[in-house]
């Protein structure tokens, strides 16, 4: 698996949103996390349902970790009504790795620069679990997958892979809502910047601005 250590990157993520670093001890830093958003605001019965929320994420992000996932972005927050999610990985490529720039392949400007925007409409996808929150969920499908491409400043690493999807019901009704949810992983990949080895963000040509009260979320 390519290494990005040389320089890193850092996300702005929203009210609600974790990240997961699928490096290293991978359990301990699932339950790190999810003990840092909910530990102290347990009783027993949630503690246990905590317990089986880490044991069915830690399965999946074991096999994202075997694709080449480094890092997770997970929705912990309250609950949605509506029975629709969206999470996202990023996975570092060589250049044969990459996803091939389809016919509706665009060109997006983020803080880091300039990166590849395909939206990909599944068909027959598989089920897959949706927010790992604190009350029982729903099943569903995926519904669509965005990627983010951007060509890394790091030796030995070609490419940075921004991966999310949103799933659940296939209801038409829903429409709205994943059109929602697709803006708001678009917001959070066009946060994206790189940082040096210092924690500093690394400024490349026709990257966007600085957002106002940035949360430093270095990925290491």
């Amino acid at each position: 698996m390519p290494d990005l250590r040389v320089r890193d990157y850092s996300l702005v993520l929203p009210p609600g949103f974790v990240l997961v670093h699928l490096r290293g001890d991978l359990k301990e830093n699932l339950r790190r996390v999810l003990n840092e958003k909910y530990g102290s605001q347990l009783n027993d019965r949630e503690r246990g349902r905590l317990a089986q929320v880490r044991r069915s994420l830690l399965p999946v992000l074991q096999r994202a970790r075997a694709r080449g996932v480094v890092d997770a972005v997970l929705p912990l927050g309250t609950p949605w009504d509506a029975p629709v999610s969206r999470s996202l990985m990023f996975t570092p490529a060589r250049a044969d790795d990459r996803p091939a720039d389809g016919a509706g392949a665009t060109a997006v400007t983020t803080r880091a620069g300039s990166a590849q925007r395909e939206v990909v409409e599944p068909e027959g996808a598989a089920p897959l679990p949706l927010d790992p929150s604190l009350s029982d969920g729903p099943v569903g499908t995926v519904l669509r997958t965005v990627h983010h491409v951007w060509p890394m400043p790091t030796e030995g690493v070609d490419y940075l892979v921004g991966t999310f999807s949103v799933s659940g019901s296939s209801d038409p009704e829903l429409a709205p809502m994943v059109d929602a949810l697709t803006e708001l992983g678009d917001t959070i990949m066009s946060s994206l910047a790189w940082r040096d080895a210092h924690g500093q963000r690394v400024r490349v040509p026709g990257a966007t601005g600085v957002v106002a009260n940035e949360e430093k979320e270095p990925v290491a």
